[in-house]
């Protein structure tokens, strides 16, 4: 048998793209233009810098980067050494090629502001930039750090825009925002496409995970505040609410804003984020001060014109003093002004960033009347100092664009999450999240803001008004608990499943079937509330529903719920069957009354096990190609289930309908991680308008690969009892681990013509079923840890007793594994 190489081997840590290190520098220098000098020397932080030159009447100096193909996303900082003149660099970013050499647009990014609006709402949301670039005036040499986040991208094109001016910079990086947890699962075989593919899949969860989006952040010892687009633009001291007549210093840098002009924001004396003073210095250098009275913001006088012009880019000391009603400004020591108002006479500081308002802080003290300090902050250290809008963690739908959990995507990025990961806390607080956004009436939302702490009202149904998917949260669930075994959370959890059951049997009508109303009719078949009646996949998801909150129920010993659940399953089952399914056509029409196949719905029919084998033979025969490679990844595993794995692996490697995931690992223009709808190439779109998404975990297949093509899967929650069946289909070898709340499973399995051989580490806690492919000859011998344990004459050693063995058509299973290692053999024999 091929020994195998584990976890740990290099050969394995050769397909993982997760970056190394926080600090992500560029791959490579793909290519420049103009006067460039020494360009390597911006891919390190070695002092060693390169030159951009803009003569007057020349070519604009470029350097296009190539951060290579884990493509991520995070902080853009680079620094400057050196300049002449009055440079201003422009540094754009796109995740494919065309788009950022795009003549028209290529310095603009790949997507324009504003472009992506099937949300109704402006994606991406902050703390991501929703400008795909970024414009720096240059006049001092140090460190220049954008305070919004780019998503993601694998090219960066920096830029001088101004002519008779240079820049010499020493490095350009990202600081990365996405998850980093260590792999904890491994999967290899002798493909090495799906090899890349395992590992492109499972990466892509990673990049669409973090561990926050708090509006506060500190990079390089700068404290970034800023807005989200559901809090508070204020965030304030934890002490303070007793200071009185104090003086309050800091240094701040504002970053312009390719649009709106860009400022900075203090508070002063504070009751809470609603009731202070506030004053906001701008890059039109004018001051302007309010006063805030239950979040209505008050002028106390016109704006202020500044002595002295503001520049992007360059650090300032502001100094606000009070003493009783008297407030005054001084900047770089500088009186500006002296307001006199006596509405608020003591509390706490803070910051007030509205949207479009960039800046950077550091060096915050505050002083007594006397010069004592009260409070002082170099950010060096994290912020607990402070009170400011702050989330859990959670999976997005993807890096570059919404930057937004979505409760339908989660099914298919949990599955990659669980093969890879033992970190399970992204998942379990993005469920939570979503249960904190179901309606009184259990609806539950589609796509949610992490940072919003109201509650959804009676009829509130969201951003994305979507019944289909209000009914993923039972199923989400469900596998989370299968996976993990968290029995608490499920329990926890349940009531929220409950509640949304009874909201989805409320549309189920007489003939058995779910009614989809205009009100929640997003979904499936686009974005927009026009789609009603009784359509194919919303009653499948609804009866699947209703089937995995049976499951739960019986977990948690419900019996009774479990029951009324399996009942009403069994109605819906019934209508589908009796006015979806055409008997003659031999599939399920999209909606009762039509005569037309939907590659999606008998995909989803497929993927949950719904069909007979009869039925399921005659769907499988139609599914060929699809738009989208998330509804292809539903057929992929609906085709192994039903055991058609020749189909299914043929799909993974050639699925066709213009989705392609080999191809793009292929391909040195774009991320090597799994697309939205996994469409390659990307459609052309014009430019400006290229916002598709290159890293979506709802084309991550990693699941169809460990669990079929290697053949785990878990059958009892937590794995507390699991199966081992190879759907081997032309590999020669297979090997992986699995991480489990009782450790790591280990299962390796290779073959030739006459022999497959298997090695099993079982971790305590845990009892497998290992299911081995039968060899093409009719005479064969099971051999388990070197002795003959089961010939194809159905005849057992005595060896055995402690085990159930039996077998069917393909495999012969030994049933009752429990925890330990085993060498198995299954061999040809001449006579048996």
């Amino acid at each position: 048998m091929r020994e195998p190489v584990g976890l740990e081997s290099e050969i394995n840590k050769e397909y993982i793209l997760t970056p190394s290190s926080k600090q992500i520098f560029a791959h490579a220098v793909h290519s420049t233009k103009g006067e460039v000098r020494d360009v390597d020397n911006i891919r390190s932080a070695d002092g060693q810098t390169a030159k951009l030159m803009y003569p007057k009447g020349g070519e604009k100096p470029v350097i296009l980067l190539d951060l290579g193909p884990s493509a991520p996303g995070g902080y853009p900082i680079f620094k400057v050494s050196a300049q002449t003149g009055s440079p201003v660099l422009r540094i754009a970013y796109a995740d494919w090629y065309e788009w950022i050499v795009d003549p028209s647009h290529g310095e603009n990014g790949d997507f324009s502001r504003g472009s992506a609006t099937y949300l109704g709402v402006e994606l991406p949301v902050p703390p991501a930039n929703p400008y795909r670039y970024e414009l720096y005036t240059i006049q001092n040499p140090g460190m220049y750090i954008a305070p919004m986040i780019q998503g993601q991208q694998r090219w960066v094109l920096i830029q001088l825009d101004t002519e008779d001016s240079s820049v010499e910079i020493e490095f350009f990086r990202l600081e990365n925002v996405s998850d980093m947890s260590p792999y904890k699962g491994h999967f290899l075989c002798n493909d090495d496409d799906l090899n890349r593919l395992w590992y492109a899949s499972t990466y892509t969860a990673q990049i669409a995970s973090y561990p926050n989006v708090d509006a506060w952040t500190i990079v390089e010892g700068w404290l970034i505040p800023r807005r989200l687009a559901k809090s508070n633009d204020i965030g304030l001291s934890v002490q303070g609410e007793d200071w009185r007549d104090y003086s309050f210093h800091f240094d701040f840098v504002i970053r312009r804003n390719p649009g709106p002009v860009s400022a900075v924001g203090w508070v002063v004396r504070a009751k809470d984020e609603n009731n202070g003073y506030v004053g906001q210095i701008d890059l039109d250098s004018r001051l302007h001060l309010y006063k805030r009275i239950e979040g209505v913001y008050v002028r106390l006088k016109p704006f202020v014109t500044l002595p002295v012009t503001l520049t992007d880019g360059v650090t300032y000391r502001l100094e606000i003093k009070l003493d009783g009603s008297r407030i005054e400004t001084y900047l770089d020591g500088q009186l500006v002004d002296t307001t006199v108002d006596s509405t608020y006479s003591e509390g706490k500081v803070g910051f007030c960033q509205p949207l479009d308002k960039w800046a950077l802080i550091r060096n915050v003290r505050v002083e007594d009347s006397g010069g004592a300090t009260l409070f002082a902050d170099d950010f060096s250290g994290d912020l607990s100092g402070w009170s400011y809008a702050r989330t859990a963690s959670f999976i997005a739908d993807g890096a570059k664009r919404d930057r937004l959990p979505w409760l339908g995507d989660l099914d298919w990025a949990g599955r990659n999450v669980y093969y890879a990961f033992d970190n399970y806390g992204y998942m379990k607080d993005t469920i939570e999240m979503f249960a904190f956004h179901q309606t009184p009436e259990g609806y539950i939302w589609a796509a949610c803001y992490p940072e919003n702490q109201e509650k959804p009202g009676l009829g509130e149904y969201g951003y994305y008004q979507s019944d289909e998917f209000c009914a993923w949260f039972a199923p989400v669930l469900a596998d989370y608990y299968l996976f993990t075994g968290d029995l608490e959370f499920a329990n926890e959890m349940y009531p929220v499943v409950s509640k949304g059951l009874n909201y989805l049997w409320n549309y189920v009508e007489s003939d058995g079937l779910f009614f989809q109303r205009y009100e929640t009719s997003k979904g499936i078949w686009g974005h927009l509330l026009e789609r009603t009646g009784k359509g194919a996949y919303v009653n499948f998801l609804v009866y699947d529903s209703f089937m995995e909150a049976a499951f739960l129920a019986r977990q948690l010993g419900m019996d009774s719920d479990a029951a009324d659940y399996s009942a009403k399953a069994a109605v819906i089952r019934k209508g589908i069957n009796d006015y979806l399914w055409d008997d003659e056509l031999r599939y399920y029409v999209d909606q009762k009354g039509s005569k037309h196949f939907s590659f999606y719905d008998n995909a989803l029919a497929l993927a949950i096990g719904f069909p007979d084998r009869q039925q399921a033979e005659s769907i499988m025969s139609r599914l060929k190609e699809t738009d989208m490679g998330k509804y292809q990844s539903l057929a992929i595993r609906g085709k192994f289930h039903y055991r058609h794995d020749e189909d299914a692996i043929g799909t993974i490697r050639k699925p066709g309908g213009n989705v392609d995931w080999i191809g793009a690992l292929h391909d040195w223009r774009g991320p090597h991680a799994t697309w939205e709808c996994m469409v390659y190439p990307p459609p052309a779109l014009p430019p400006g308008k290229n916002w598709g998404d290159s890293s979506h975990p709802d084309t991550a297949i990693a699941h169809l690969l460990s669990g079929y093509l290697l053949g785990i899967q878990p059958t009892e929650p937590g794995f507390r009892a699991y199966e081992a069946v190879p759907h081997a289909c032309d590999l020669q070898w297979a090997e992986g681990s699995v991480p489990t709340p009782h450790g790591e499973i280990r299962f390796s399995w290779s073959r030739t013509d006459s022999e497959f051989s298997a090695a099993l580490a079982s971790p305590e806690g845990t009892i497998a079923t290992l299911g081995i492919p039968k060899p093409a000859s009719d005479s064969f011998i099971v051999y388990v840890n070197g002795k003959p344990f089961y010939r194809s004459n159905r005849e057992a050693s005595e060896a055995d007793q402690a085990l159930e063995i039996d077998e069917d058509d393909r495999y012969v299973y030994l049933r009752n594994l429990k925890p330990g290692s085993y060498e198995i053999a299954c061999k040809s024999v001449a006579n048996p």
